[in-house]
């Protein structure tokens, strides 16, 4: 996801190669990763906070506090924006020391297309100032929703968790395809365009769901026949129940994550 922000800030213009440093768990990952994105490498994640304005932590969730506990003073004074999973603003907070102001995020992978969808949730600790930045960075590289802090958990299954959801729809409508004899790449190219046309519908018009659904079902007719397999196995039951197991680990995530 790091990568996918990197790619997307650059290709929008917001900002230029030269102006990033990153660093990993090695000097050699680091560079390799540095040289594929055009941008700088750090020798350690101290020299790249030493070096920013902005940090970004970018990290899995069980390492994120003892990261933070590691540069209490490289990153005292810093605007943390995260993208960590189920990891509270107050625990990211102690864990640096108090020295920090943090706003917590949730892009999705599209942002390395430029256009996913980004949850931002800023704390007490931060700026008005600090949340027009990470505005304008998730902004380049698509949309950003103000969302409170409490909101991130069921944002991160609805919108983290959500594009796996939708690809194994894609999935199996393309596999529907291939089992009615269709070319596997054209089946494929098919359901994706069938959801990227369900998408669009509702971003551009506006309109809810379920009435451009009905628009789209004639009484009688294909579309119907196969709603009525979906609705009869409970497939909304079903994806509702996967959006609340997304949700129940996120919470779980915070709740085991041991304190720096």
């Amino acid at each position: 996801m790091g990568s996918a922000l990197v790619r997307g800030m650059i290709a929008s213009g917001l900002t230029t190669g030269d102006r990033i440093t990153i660093s990993s768990r090695t000097v050699e990952s680091a560079q390799k990763s540095a040289a594929a994105l055009g941008v700088k490498a750090a020798n350690s994640n101290a020299e790249a906070v030493r070096l920013a304005e902005v940090v970004f932590l970018c990290v899995k969730p069980a390492q994120s506090l003892k990261v933070l506990s590691s540069l209490t003073s490289e990153l005292y004074g810093k605007l943390v924006i995260s993208i960590v999973a189920g990891i509270r603003s107050a625990d990211l907070l102690a864990a640096a020391g108090g020295g920090i102001r943090v706003i917590r995020s949730m892009p999705n992978t599209a942002v390395r297309l430029r256009k996913g969808v980004t949850a931002i949730a800023p704390d007490a600790s931060s700026t008005p100032e600090d949340l027009e930045i990470a505005r304008q960075i998730f902004s380049s590289v698509g949309t950003a929703l103000q969302v409170s802090e409490g909101d991130l958990d069921i944002v991160t299954a609805v919108s983290g968790s959500g594009p796996a959801f939708a690809l194994l729809m894609l999935e199996a409508l393309a596999q529907g395809g291939i089992d009615g004899g269709l070319d596997p790449e054209i089946a494929k190219s098919l359901a994706a365009g069938a959801l990227s046309a369900a998408a669009a519908l509702v971003l551009e018009t506006g309109e809810p769901p379920l009435t451009l659904r009905a628009e789209i079902t004639s009484p009688g007719g294909t579309t119907q026949a196969g709603l009525g397999i979906l609705e009869g196995s409970n497939f909304t039951g079903i994806v509702r129940s996967a959006v609340r197991a997304a949700r129940n680990r996120s919470i779980e995530l915070s709740a085991k994550n041991p304190k720096a």
